[in-house]
């Protein structure tokens, strides 16, 4: 297991907790966070023990965005340069995004600009009551390039979308809400809330969850025939496997099922 200083990571009962750990900082991401998260990230997608990651911040703030030490350091810089520099901070959210494993965000506080890029990598969202997300990209004369724009057009549709881009203003938790960008607020904990969920996720196979989270993702761009041959070779794989036939022998002996993900 790699060391992190500015994460924490950590695998209890098949969930890896993957906890930004800058509070002093409000969380905000320094270069090197960007590279221990897609480590960590990269080390949850590979462990066949790991069936979901929970993503978390320490203290009263989810994350602050980038780090503006980032921004400075890379004054001139350009080109080839650059470029690299983007491709390192997108691994982590690449790699949360695309992991055949569900990945649940718990989000207090403020979520904006890399931070709120990073809540949109998850699949799903649970927000605390004092919730704020913004895009505030456009006020530093950027664009999110962090697969920000590609998760929210999808959720809000690309008119909201532009227009939470374009105005970099914050969105409060019931507009949120509302708008569905969490999938739940609540007014305690979201990391109790978000274990909860995880806890209700776990309680089926983690094959069709994996299965279905990468036909859910594609669904916008794949015809309906695509669609459909592609959920016919899923359910192939389904129905072969270890877990579903553990589903069934735990059903009919009425008792809860013990899935190993095979």
């Amino acid at each position: 297991m790699p060391e992190f200083e500015t994460i924490e990571y950590e695998v209890r009962d098949r969930v890896a907790h993957l906890t930004l750990a800058r509070p002093d900082k409000r969380n905000a991401i320094n270069r090197e966070m960007f590279v221990e998260l897609g480590d960590a990230a990269e080390v949850a997608a590979a462990d066949a023990d790991v069936f979901a990651v929970l993503l978390a911040g320490h203290g009263p703030t989810f994350c602050a965005g980038i780090d503006l030490t980032v921004l400075s350091g890379l004054a001139g810089v350009q080109g080839a340069q650059f470029r690299a520099f983007v491709r390192l901070a997108q691994r982590p959210f690449r790699t949360l995004a695309t992991m055949d494993k569900p990945v649940v965000a718990a989000v207090q506080g403020h979520a904006v600009g890399a931070g709120f890029q990073l809540a949109l990598a998850a699949d799903v969202r649970v927000a605390a009551r004092d919730v704020r997300f913004g895009m505030l990209e456009a006020r530093y004369g950027l664009i999110p390039d962090l697969g920000g724009m590609h998760r929210l057009a999808r959720l809000v549709g690309p008119a909201r979308a532009k227009e939470l881009v374009w105005t970099a203003r914050l969105v409060e938790a019931d507009e949120a809400d509302r708008l569905g960008l969490v999938n739940r607020v609540v007014d305690g904990e979201p990391l109790d809330a978000a274990a909860e969920l995880i806890a209700d996720i776990l309680a089926v196979s983690p094959v069709p969850v994996a299965l279905s989270k990468a036909l859910i993702d594609r669904a916008h761009d794949t015809p309906l025939e695509t669609e459909l041959e592609r959920e016919q070779h899923a359910q192939t794989i389904c129905i072969a496997s270890e877990d579903h036939r553990e589903a069934i022998a735990a059903f009919l002996e009425k008792r809860p099922a013990r899935y190993g993900g095979r």
